[in-house]
């Protein structure tokens, strides 16, 4: 097991469960989840004020967003030039930043594309961060649910606000971790359900992610009725 896969079991066993617990006290289901309730949730907890910002210039195209800590209060600025989905991500992406990895030491976070796409273990915060932004705004639960019922890709996007390429990338690294799957199978599968190809692949993973999750999530079968 790569330390990749071995830090995405961990990490999106640990914030997959927050927020399936979160979804049960807040009456959500995997029928009716909505991101925006579990950004409120954190904000509030964290006492964040979340702030829109017209970078210019050269800071136009390269900042995302980024999440301060002062003395005074815990800041997240996002770039308002950005489309929706990935404001989205960055939102989610730095609130995981401000739940795991903002202290005295850190305490400031800027994030660029490249970080929001990061997908190696050697900059644990930002794998942390990205693997927490895709579970924020597509729970597993809700992956596995739309998977099971074959839904078209594209529509899952845009149900849940969420880029095609972060499922992709989601899907790519959830049969890896899962099923030790190689790279070269994870992303043939990956991309033959993104494609539309396959909706029997789509259905079959959704079922055997679901009988790994049963045993590793104590909130599932609640949030799936």
């Amino acid at each position: 097991m790569t330390v990749e896969v071995d830090e995405y079991l961990n990490f999106c066993g640990t914030i997959n469960e927050f927020i399936s617990a979160h979804m049960l006290c807040l009456g959500m289901s995997v029928n009716n989840y909505e991101h925006r309730y579990i950004w409120d949730e954190i904000l509030t907890s964290k006492s964040i004020k979340i702030r829109p910002f017209p970078f210019e210039k050269t800071a136009r195209r390269s900042i995302s967003g980024m999440i301060i800590k002062d003395d005074y209060e815990t800041t997240l600025a996002y770039n308002s030039n950005m489309g929706e989905k990935r404001k989205n991500f960055t939102i989610s992406h730095e609130l995981i930043h401000a739940m795991y990895h903002l202290d005295s030491e850190n305490k400031v976070f800027t994030d660029t594309k490249d970080t929001l796409s990061y997908s190696l273990a050697d900059i644990l915060p930002e794998f942390q961060a990205n693997i927490g932004a895709s579970s924020i705004l597509l729970p597993e639960p809700v992956l596995i649910n739309e998977l099971k019922k074959g839904t078209p890709p594209y529509f899952i996007s845009n149900r849940y606000g969420i880029s095609e390429q972060a499922i992709f990338m989601r899907l790519l690294q959830q049969m890896q971790a899962s099923f030790e799957a190689s790279y070269v199978a994870a992303y043939d599968t990956a991309n033959k359900i993104m494609n539309g190809n396959s909706k029997n692949l789509a259905i079959e993973l959704g079922r055997n992610l679901e009988r790994k999750i049963l045993y590793s999530n104590p909130f599932y079968e609640a949030i799936t009725l």
